[in-house]
């Protein structure tokens, strides 16, 4: 008999095992990876069922936790991922399950609902276009080799630095930039969490008093010895009316000082391929698309692919 609960603190290791085990398969077939899967941080899965507790699930069979799911809203844009079942228990109807329990609480929030999945995994775009998921454009993982440490000069404001009443300021303002790219977006709990959790540091693009932009980079691996050595741009945004050639480059180069600074070999953002003209920025810039992902949204909860010039980059994926 399988139980779909929420999810837990304690449960934290029991999540990390499922994962490792379940994308480990992909891991190995798909990619031709000859090593098993690290395992996540516990750092990585309490951030992410500490931003939507109430959306996070579990499947259990007999005490032993045999699939996970973790939803995400920002604003009015949810998505869900990772979601992963043992192998063994695969086939049982267990991922629609839990899939069932997500769609459940992203529907009280409203507004778009969608995922990304892997486009070297047929069996996973089958299941979700089945479940009435439509197909969108590509997101982009752009990487960048960097040179070696130097002694750069971050030319943006630190979230780490600032005061409780200015980052509530930034917050604030920042709203207001991702709502003028996409009405109710809201990229805030991204921000708090990883200052919170320990994973890495927000930038902050401002124009006089006001937040225009910002970057959050995650500086620390989400599983265990993988990945040590890079950093990933987490979120970022620009507020349309300062989307032009200086202030994104400002936002990327400040982005790549803080990894050096760091003492990282590469740089990676992810970008969905509808924001063409950050795409062909980046791709100017000296970044190379690494691997894709397909983005798909539920019928019903989002217009058509479209193209624009927005500088909104994020990843619907865990």
């Amino acid at each position: 008999m399988i139980d779909i609960r929420q999810m837990h603190e304690e449960d934290a290791d029991a999540v990390r095992q499922v994962d490792a085990i379940a994308f480990g398969v992909w891991w190995k077939q798909l990619r031709r990876e000859v090593t098993d899967l690290p395992v996540r941080t516990r750092a990585s899965v309490l951030s992410c069922l500490e931003k939507d507790p109430g959306g996070c699930f579990v499947a259990e069979e007999d005490g032993r936790v045999v699939g996970i799911i973790f939803s995400r809203t920002w604003g009015c844009v949810g998505w869900f991922g990772p979601l992963a079942v043992s192998p063994e228990c695969q086939g049982r109807g267990i991922g629609q399950q839990l899939i069932a329990a997500s769609l459940d609480y992203l529907r009280r929030n409203g507004g778009i609902i969608g995922l990304e999945t892997m486009p070297e995994s047929p069996y996973n775009l089958g299941l979700y276009l089945r479940l009435g998921f439509q197909a969108r454009l590509p997101t982009f993982f752009l990487s960048k080799q960097l040179d070696r440490p130097g002694s750069d000069a971050l030319q943006t404001a630190v979230w780490s630095s600032a005061g409780d009443r200015l980052q509530e300021r930034w917050l604030a303002h920042l709203r207001e930039v991702t709502a003028r790219i996409y009405p109710g977006l809201d990229y805030s709990k991204e921000i708090v969490t990883t200052a919170r959790r320990g994973l890495g540091e927000t930038l902050v693009l401002t124009d006089g008093a006001r937040a225009v932009g910002f970057s959050t980079l995650w500086l620390v691996a989400a599983r265990e010895g993988w990945g040590d050595e890079l950093a990933g741009l987490h979120v970022s945004a620009l507020d349309p009316d300062h989307t032009d050639e200086e202030s994104f480059y400002a936002l990327i180069q400040a982005s790549e000082a803080l990894a050096r600074l760091h003492v990282k070999v590469a740089l990676t953002i992810p970008v969905n391929s509808g924001h063409t003209w950050a795409v062909e920025h980046l791709l100017r810039w000296g970044y190379r698309v690494d691997r894709s992902m397909v983005r798909m949204v539920l019928k019903g909860t989002g217009t058509g692919p479209g193209t624009d010039r927005y500088v909104n980059l994020s990843r619907w994926a865990g």
